[in-house]
Formats: structure tokens, C-alpha cells, sequence
């Protein structure tokens, strides 16, 4: 039995980057911030293949920013085959494993094995990375373990979720400056 590392890989980015918005209405923020995540780059790759049941592999994660910075960031991972293969949430003290994507979800326990997980990133406390704002154009790269179940084919897919921060998209700066001349024409003495 030989273990091998597959190099291919599979994007989960499904848009381009955004084109460029002359105007807007405020209404369409919304919709304009699920366009956003949608066209942050996330790439699954280099995933262990040739496993027997029971054994554990791996996987990679890389994410890419575009121009904007996200706040409370987090990565929600899948196996769409659980009876292939599941996700083991092996967490550390920068990365906490959530059954659901709020910051208060209940964790999954250590060593637990799910089809389904939100990854949370803790380094906000240490000033360590990974952290909970992903800066602009920053990438990051994870490496995720998961355990071979029984035989079959199936798919890690990685998705980011994330609050675009505000200070990013309407930055405090100068406005249009305006003047007017004064003249004084004598001293009062």
C-alpha cells in the first residue's frame, strides 16, 4: 500500500474579480458584499490519496484576498462524501472548530470526525496568524486532516465567510476642499 499526494486542484472561486462600480444604491450592499466573498479565491488542493479506511490524509487550503479587508473571517470546510471520507477537526490554540458559522456556534470536540465544520481563526489574542481579519490581498495556506472512511470518491469543498470591513469600503479621507480670499484693508492703531 503506497500513499500518495495529489497535486491537482479545484477553485472554489466561481467569479471573476469584481469590475469596477461607477454608482450604486445603498440597497444593493448586500448583494454587492456576497459578490465580493464569492470572488475571494479559495483553492483545495494536494490531498492524499490511496488511503485504506481508517487512515488518515490530508489536505490544503489556500485563500487570496482581493482589494477589500474582511472582518471575522472564518472557513467553512465540507466533505460531500462522509461515508468516503470526513473532516477531523484537530484545532490548536489559533485555529477553533465550530459546528456552525457563528463565533458562538458550540465547538466541535478534538479529534472529532464531521462531514461538515466552520474554522475560526484565534490569533487575535496572541498576535499570532492566522487571525480573525484577513488584510487585503493577503493569503493564507492550511493544511487539514481528514480520515478515509470507506472506498469511493468524493470532495472537500472550502468556502469563506466574512464581514467586508467598513473602513475599507468608505475610507476616512480628505473631501473637496473650498476657499475663499479675505483682504484687510487697514489696521485700526
Amino acid at each position: 500500500m503506497s500513499t500518495r499526494v495529489f497535486e491537482q486542484s479545484e477553485s472554489a472561486t466561481i467569479a471573476d474579480p469584481l469590475p469596477p462600480i461607477s454608482s450604486f444604491q445603498l440597497a444593493d450592499l448586500p448583494r454587492l458584499t456576497s459578490d465580493y466573498l464569492h470572488s475571494v479565491g479559495v483553492v483545495v488542493d494536494r490531498v492524499t490519496g490511496n488511503l485504506e479506511p481508517v487512515q488518515q490524509g490530508s489536505f490544503s487550503v489556500t485563500v487570496t484576498n482581493g482589494p477589500l479587508r474582511l472582518t471575522d473571517w472564518a472557513l467553512h470546510l465540507t466533505s460531500t462524501e462522509p461515508a468516503v471520507a470526513t473532516i477531523v477537526a484537530t484545532g490548536s490554540p489559533l485555529l477553533v472548530f465550530r459546528e456552525g458559522g457563528g463565533a458562538s456556534s458550540p465547538l466541535v470536540p478534538r479529534s472529532t470526525d464531521v462531514a461538515d465544520v466552520y474554522v475560526f481563526f484565534q490569533g487575535d489574542a496572541t498576535g499570532d496568524e492566522p487571525d480573525s481579519v484577513l488584510e487585503a490581498n493577503e493569503v493564507q495556506s492550511f493544511r487539514f486532516t481528514y480520515k478515509a472512511i470507506g472506498r469511493g470518491e468524493g470532495l472537500f469543498t472550502a468556502r469563506v465567510h466574512g464581514t467586508v470591513d467598513v473602513e475599507s469600503l468608505f475610507p476616512r479621507g480628505p473631501g473637496t476642499e473650498a476657499s475663499a480670499e479675505v483682504t484687510v484693508l487697514r489696521d485700526r492703531s
